[in-house]
């Protein structure tokens, strides 16, 4: 039986069971709000745990090109923090999402042309950054690039806290982490996911980016939604990577083993590889149409389980991983609210509202309270 709770006040609670997120019959999950705009929230759209320190929440905004950092988040001794780049108008300029990868690593994708917040014309030369997680480094200058940059074009160059970035993939609408400095994105400019490889990175702000490999599947089977992100999530001990096909109202699996090496494609910075894989095995597990769905953006897998945030009507659906619906949870969020969800287990979930300017925490009363990344994930 279908289940849909509907909630509409700062702290929620309800009043059957919920057993697709964890919930029983004798417990009452609450909905607690982690973070607003007292925190620096300014159209969050992503969010995740720093796999190194429990409780250390990254939260990324797209309207100031910014991160909201939690320490002990949905805790009394939660604190934040609002952080931007130096650079960030260029390296996380309308940024669309955040995945952790290996130790003190996490990438980001931006919604961008390059405009350098408008101060310039668009030309394309974007894609995903990726950046070191130490609070005390990130969104921070280093003097010894600072010095080399300048000297090098004979004017002030200051790029800031990113460890490496790669230009083939404007309006970035989605990204997860594979291993090492590997990651996937969802390429809403080129309607391809893209394999990133950054191979070794270049230092904290520095511009050497001449040593990736950048994949492109599937080009043309994926569609962007402006202004919605396109969230994707790995499932590590199968090689499936789970796509929030926004404009198709999908979710799709696309085999990471899978597929031929084709064309070369062309490439932004010399030394970079940059080509097509053939034949690659992209199938759709979800036709959103089946549940009501619109625009499927927030993913997140999770105890075997996905769940999927529907921008347009502020639901996230429970399937199990052979697409059957499990069950369903009405948020409250407007449309186009619900973006990025986050969950440590299934009955410790969270989701960002970027309408309202909020962070959600949805828990059962016998979930362990501290966070810590999902063996799914890392």
């Amino acid at each position: 039986m279908l289940l849909i709770a509907l909630f509409a006040c700062s702290e929620k609670s309800l009043d059957n069971g919920f057993a697709a997120f964890g919930f029983n019959d004798s417990e009452i999950p609450q909905q607690q709000l982690i973070a607003d705009q007292n925190d620096g929230l300014n159209v969050p759209r992503d969010l995740t745990i720093n796999p190194g320190i429990p409780g250390q929440m990254w939260i990324v905004n797209r309207a100031d090109d910014s991160v909201t950092l939690l320490s002990d988040a949905g805790t009394d001794q939660q604190s934040s923090q609002h952080l931007i780049d130096p650079y960030a108008l260029h390296f996380m300029e309308e940024v669309s999402s955040i995945a952790f990868g290996k130790p003190a690593h996490f990438g980001t994708c931006q919604e961008s042309l390059n405009t350098y917040n408008g101060q310039g014309q668009e030309n394309e030369f974007m894609g995903p950054t990726l950046w070191h997680a130490d609070e005390n480094e990130f969104a921070t200058s280093n003097p010894e690039a600072v010095e080399y940059l300048s000297n090098l074009f004979g004017m002030p160059v200051d790029l800031g806290s990113h460890y490496d970035m790669l230009h083939e993939s404007p309006l970035c609408m989605g990204i997860t982490w594979e291993r090492d400095n590997v990651y996937w994105v969802f390429d809403g400019h080129n309607q391809s996911i893209a394999r990133y490889d950054f191979v070794d990175d270049h230092g904290m702000g520095y511009d050497d980016h001449s040593d990736g490999i950048i994949i492109k599947y599937v080009t043309g089977e994926i569609k962007r939604v402006p202004d919605i992100p396109s969230h994707m999530r790995i499932d590590h001990s199968t090689g499936l990577l789970y796509v929030a096909d926004t404009g198709n109202n999908a979710i799709k699996v696309l085999d990471i083993t899978s597929g031929t090496s084709g064309q070369s494609l062309p490439v932004e910075e010399p030394g970079t590889v940059h080509f097509e894989k053939d034949d690659a095995d992209f199938t759709t597990l979800i036709e959103g149409a089946d549940y009501n769905m619109v625009h499927p953006s927030g993913l997140t897998l999770v105890d075997n389980t996905l769940l999927v945030g529907d921008n347009k009507t502020g639901i996230i659906h429970a399937f199990d991983l052979t697409g059957k619906l499990i069950d369903s949870y009405e948020t409250g969020a407007a449309e186009g609210g619900l973006m990025g969800i986050y969950a440590s287990s299934s009955e410790d979930i969270f989701y960002v509202d970027a309408q309202d300017n909020k962070v959600w925490r949805l828990q059962s009363e016998s979930a362990e309270s501290n966070l810590i990344p999902t063996t799914d994930e890392y």
